[in-house]
């Protein structure tokens, strides 16, 4: 039978199965981690639904659990960095000076050269007709 996993620990992990196993069923394990391939007996714990279901590791030799580990600090790692990295795109989101008012500025020269441009020509008409 063949599933996804879900989720992984030293101990143990999920499944994702087209159908759940009996309760305390012993089963091989194999996938591959970051860290290597892994192989090793577990037992089947009761479905959490109808396609998902835990497992605790029953025998895991030492290049297997050597393997595990690796690839468990390594997604801990990766998940580390990515933090950083978020970490660091917030901070300079909040520390960010705030965005020029430019575009402001621009409306408001313009606006005000529009007015500038209205009464000038109301005041020459004005005195031309005065004329």
């Amino acid at each position: 039978m063949t599933g996804n996993l879900q989720v992984i620990s030293i101990a143990g992990g999920l499944l994702r199965l087209s159908q759940p196993l009996n309760p305390n069923t012993q089963a091989s394990l194999m996938f591959l981690s970051d860290g290597g391939p892994v192989l090793g007996k577990a037992e089947m714990l009761s479905p959490v639904s109808w396609t998902e279901q835990p497992f605790r590791f029953v025998a895991l030799d030492q290049n297997n659990q050597r393997n595990l580990q690796l690839g468990i600090q390594a997604h801990l790692s990766q998940n580390s960095d990515e933090e950083q990295w978020i970490a660091k795109y917030r901070s300079t989101l909040v520390h960010r000076a705030p965005p020029p008012k430019e575009a402001l500025k621009i409306v408001l020269g313009s606006i005000a050269f529009g007015v500038l441009v209205v009464v000038s020509a109301a005041q020459f008409f004005h005195f031309q007709l005065l004329k």
